[in-house]
Parts: structure tokens; C-alpha cells; sequence
């Protein structure tokens, strides 16, 4: 089975002899000459519209450029393409479109028939990917790296490759890159004789297919699911199959239906050598691939039309020179018969044919040997630097470790004092407070007692002086202790003044919406300092979740006797906010 993977940048052939005419019907003859035609006149209609593209490219941005050249390889419009892709300058690119670039010029070159001498671009463009997570870029490139191992005849590398490939077209939910991996691996494991698994495939692909409602993948992989019955042995589901695929013929790019037929008249080479004969004329009758040239040769040689198939093996040769069809088998085909026909110069011509076919192997051979000596020591070197590399990026790593722990060391410390000398001067600030109040009481309690002896100034006028002086004795103590306080807070506890501003700022009646959550902890911090054991209550009480600096704001604010609307309205709660934090701070059972 040849795979069907021929794209508009193949060449056309123009040329019709004498021969052909006579031994095809004229209807065959006019329906090549306006495929041909049309074929040309695309191909010109192409290069048009990359003229139009180039004019209004120049005004956009390379990112832009890259994208509109992937649609254009979606559509297959591969000549605009090309000719956009040469005006690009990778030097003055960014790393993402760098990348892009080199994984386009990998494809484009494949998909044209020109493949790039090594995958070290893609190589560059797969390193990128990685590193920034493309899933669908990357899919993208690791199926244009199995196509390489293909191309070399590695396919175990290049099914591994397909199947990165499937796994990052799955994770990036791209369909059509999905169907393009599959029906890959399909094709991979029947060249490996995997017929099952190419079968689990080829019905895979015929559900990705379906699914994408795309008649052209349905075709593709009702061909390939006839092929692998047929290499079961089950030729009736294959001709199911293959009465199927005709049916979306018409479906199928008009440069792809050469070998589209050519792959059906395959299948009946064996056991329908005329049906097959039929297909490789169709085939023909769009291009002469050398492939449906030779198979349709070597039925009319077993017909005994042996001229007829010498010419065919003839043009065949010719054809496979300009697409690097295989030869070697076309070149024994024309030895045997140049040998039966008695054509000396023929034969000895075919023999150093087939001796420089030899000769070019067996370079080929060594080449690859000095190649891989080469590669490997590429690789060796560029193992060794990024080992280098790695070392001082772990150095540079515990260095950057280290001095993280320092700080946080040096944080951590500097938050202990910081919190031991807040402790020092709440208990400080409680004990003013607690002595004021003390102070008011004995003052309150001098003022009744005055009243009561004022009833009997006569007997109590000395003790009345007294107590007098106690009370103004107790005012002058209670105003330097105001002092003491403010003082405190001025000079030495500058948190607890905020703290106090804030507390100000709830008992005049104003909300705390525009409070960060430190300024809800120094509220907090005040509040404990002026009413600890109140404060020591709340924390030391075991609740649903740990007290933070807002629900603890929420249970003084309790505490200070606000209601549910008045709590909502400084802390700008909605219902459900309230409920929240209720159910947060409520003791556990």
C-alpha cells in the first residue's frame, strides 16, 4: 500500500505522446487534459494570491506572517506558503516565533517534497515547546519527527514519535492533528505487518472522521481499512470497504486521487488483475504516478502485452527520477525483459544500473556511518555543556536557597521582638488603664460620701476638706497618668495609637470598610490592651476554625454591644457574610 501523501507542489506532467492517444480512449484523453489544466491553472491562481499576501504582509507583525503561512499549510496552499515563509528573517525573531518558524520551514519542506537535511530545527522548535507547554505545537512537531523516522526506514522511532504525537493532540482537544496521528500509526503498522493494530487504527481514525463529519478523513480511512482486511485474508469486508471509499471519490484533493486509485487497484493486483487494471488506468487518467505505471506494467506483461509493459516500465523510470520513486525493482523488470528480447546494449545498460544502485547504497551506508560518529560526538559535547551548565545552575540554586533562609530567619526574629515588645506595652498600658479606673471608683465613692455629709456640715466639715482633697488629689493623678498614657502612645507604642485612632473612629459611630486586615489587628491589639481580660477570654476560647484578625474584630465588636445591622454596616457585610462568620467563630461542642 503506498501512502496518500502527494500535495499541490508536485510536478505536472504536460506531455502527451503519440502512444498514449492510441491506447486510450478519448474520453480518458480529455479528462486528463482538463485536470491537467486545472491543475496549472491553480497552481498559477496560487502564486497569485502569495503575490497579493506578499503586498500586505509587509505591514504585519512576523507572529501574524507565521499564522496566516499555518493556515495556508492547513488549506494546502503550499506554493504561498513557500513563497511568504523566504521573505522571513529568523535573526530578528522572538524565541515563540523563532520556533514557529522552524517548525513550519521542517513541514513545509516535507510536505513539498524537499525535505531539510537534518531535524536540528525541529530539534529547537521541540526543546521550545516543552519548555512553554504548546501541547498543539508541539503534537505538531513530534508528527513531523516520526515522518522523518519513516523517511529512514526506523519505524519503531517513528511510531513512538506518532504516539507523543496522538497524546499531545489529545490534551490540546485538536481533532484534526488527532485524525493525522492515527491515521499515521494505521499506516506505520501495516509497513511494520502490525495488521491488527493497523486495522485498530484505521477504525479509529474512521470515528475521529465521522465524528469531524469530514468526507475527505472518512475516504482516507475507508482505503486504509480495506488494505488491512485484505491483509488479513478477509478480501470480502475489504471490497465492502473499498465499494465504501468509491462512493467518496469526489471528495478527495483532485492531487490526491492518482494515488487514492492507485492504492484500491493495488489491493486487486492479486486475485482481479483486471479490475486492478481498471483503478491504474483511472489513476492514470489524473497522474502518472511511477508506482500505478509499474503495477499496470507488470499485468499487461502477465497478459503477454510485454511491449506494452516495457514501454509502461519505461516512463515509470522516468517518472521515478524527478520523485525518488524506488527503482531497483522497475530496472530488474526492464533487465528480464531486455534479456528475453535478446537487446545486448540494453542489458549491459541495466546492469551498471543496477551496479550504481549498488555502488550509491553502499555509500549511502557509509555516510551515514561518518554521520552517526559525528552525531554522537555532537551529542557527547552537548551533553558535557549542559552538565556544566546544570552544575552552576545548582550552584547559583543553593546559593539563592540559602540566602532565602537567612531572611527568613532574620523575619522571623525581628517579628518575635516586634511581638514581645507590643506584649510589654499592652500589659504596661492595661495597668495605667486599670489604676484609672480604680482611681475613678474612689472618686465616685468621695462624691456620695460628700453628699452624705453635707446634711451634716457642722460635724463632718473636717472630713468633707479631707475627702475633698482626695478627689483633687485623685484628678491631678488621673490627669499625669492621661499623660503617662499619651506619652506612651506618642513615643513608645506608636501601634497602639493607631490602634486607639481606630478604636475612636468605631465608637463615633463611622464603619470600617476601608480597613486592610492590619489595620482590623492593631484595632484588635488596642482593645486588648484596654480590656485584656475581656480580649483573654475571646482568644483563650476553643472555636469552629482559628481566630483571625477579621473574626476577632467581629467578637469585640460583639462585645462592645453591637447589634447584627450595626456589625453589617461597619464591616460591610452582606447576610451570608454574616452568617459565615458567625458560624466561624462559634465555640466548639
Amino acid at each position: 500500500m503506498k501512502r496518500l501523501n502527494i500535495d499541490i507542489n508536485d510536478i505536472i506532467a504536460f506531455q502527451f505522446g503519440i502512444n498514449e492517444i492510441k491506447t486510450r480512449n478519448l474520453l480518458g484523453f480529455l479528462r486528463k487534459s482538463a485536470y491537467l489544466c486545472n491543475a496549472m491553472m491553480k497552481k498559477y491562481l496560487n502564486l497569485f494570491t502569495a503575490l497579493l499576501m506578499l503586498t500586505a504582509c509587509h505591514d504585519m507583525r512576523t507572529s501574524d506572517r507565521l499564522n496566516q503561512i499555518d493556515s495556508l499549510v492547513v488549506k494546502e496552499q503550499l506554493d504561498s506558503a513557500c513563497v511568504i515563509l523566504k521573505q522571513l528573517n529568523e535573526t530578528v525573531m522572538t524565541a515563540e516565533d523563532q520556533a514557529h518558524y522552524r517548525l513550519l520551514s521542517t513541514q513545509l519542506g516535507y510536505l513539498t517534497n524537499h525535505p531539510l537535511l537534518s531535524d536540528s530545527l525541529l530539534d529547537l522548535a521541540i526543546s521550545y515547546y516543552k519548555k512553554v507547554g504548546n501541547n498543539q505545537k508541539l503534537a505538531e512537531a513530534y508528527y513531523y519527527k516520526a515522518y522523518r523516522y519513516e523517511k529512514n526506514e526506523d519505524y519503531s522511532q517513528a511510531i513512538i514519535c506518532c504516539k507523543e504525537a496522538e497524546r499531545m493532540a489529545m490534551e490540546a482537544n485538536d481533532i484534526r492533528l488527532q485524525y493525522k496521528c492515527v491515521e499515521s500509526l494505521a499506516y506505520l503498522n501495516g509497513l511494520c505487518e502490525n495488521t491488527l493494530l493497523q486495522l485498530q487504527f484505521a477504525k479509529k481514525a474512521l470515528s475521529l472522521a465521522e465524528n469531524a463529519q469530514n468526507k475527505t478523513w472518512i475516504a482516507g480511512s475507508y482505503n486504509i481499512i480495506s488494505f488491512a482486511f485484505a491483509s488479513l485474508g478477509k478480501l470480502d469486508s475489504a471490497l465492502v470497504f473499498v465499494e465504501k471509499s468509491m462512493t467518496y471519490l469526489d471528495y478527495i484533493y483532485d492531487n490526491g486521487k492518482a494515488q487514492y486509485l492507485a492504492n484500491i487497484g493495488l489491493l486487486f493486483k492479486e486475485n482481479n488483475p483486471t479490475k486492478a487494471k481498471d483503478y491504474f488506468e483511472k489513476a492514470l487518467s489524473f497522474e502518472e504516478l511511477p508506482g500505478a505505471l509499474e503495477h499496470l506494467a507488470d499485468i499487461y506483461y502477465a497478459e503477454g502485452n510485454k511491449e506494452q509493459a516495457y514501454n509502461l516500465w519505461k516512463k515509470a523510470l522516468t517518472k521515478s527520477e524527478s520523485i525518488g520513486y524506488e527503482k531497483d525493482n522497475l530496472i530488474h523488470s526492464i533487465l528480464a525483459y531486455n534479456i528475453e528480447q535478446g537487446n545486448i546494449e540494453e542489458v549491459s545498460r541495466n546492469v551498471d544500473e543496477i551496479i550504481a544502485i549498488k555502488d550509491s547504497v553502499i555509500n549511502k551506508m557509509k555516510n551515514d556511518t561518518i554521520k552517526d560518529l559525528q552525531m554522537r560526538f555532537d551529542h557527547e559535547v552537548a551533553m558535557h555543556e549542559a552538565d556544566k551548565k546544570l552544575i552552576s545552575a545548582q550552584r547559583l540554586l543553593m546559593g539563592l536557597v540559602l540566602v532565602m533562609v537567612l531572611m527568613a530567619l532574620y523575619i522571623y526574629n525581628r517579628r518575635k521582638k516586634e511581638e514581645a515588645l507590643q506584649r510589654e506595652h499592652q500589659m504596661q498600658l492595661f495597668a495605667y488603664t486599670t489604676e484609672i479606673s480604680q482611681l475613678k471608683e474612689n472618686k465616685d465613692d468621695a462624691l456620695v460620701r460628700i453628699r452624705e455629709l453635707e446634711s451634716n456640715k457642722d460635724q463632718y466639715h473636717q472630713k468633707i476638706s479631707q475627702l475633698e482633697e482626695e478627689a483633687k488629689n485623685a484628678d491631678i493623678a488621673i490627669q499625669n497618668l492621661n499623660k503617662d498614657i499619651k506619652k506612651l502612645l506618642n513615643d513608645e507604642a506608636p501601634k497602639l495609637k493607631r490602634g486607639k485612632m481606630l478604636y475612636d473612629h468605631i465608637m463615633d459611630g463611622k464603619t470600617a470598610v476601608k480597613w486592610s486586615s492590619k489595620e482590623e489587628k492593631l484595632f484588635n491589639n488596642y482593645y486588648a490592651a484596654i480590656n485584656y481580660q475581656t480580649y483573654n477570654r475571646l482568644r483563650k476560647v476553643k472555636r469552629v476554625t482559628n481566630l483571625s484578625a477579621h473574626n476577632m474584630f467581629y467578637l469585640i465588636l460583639k462585645e462592645m454591644g453591637k447589634t447584627d445591622e450595626d456589625i453589617r454596616s461597619i464591616m460591610a457585610l452582606s447576610q451570608e457574610g454574616l452568617r459565615t462568620i458567625r458560624n466561624r467563630t462559634k465555640p466548639k461542642e
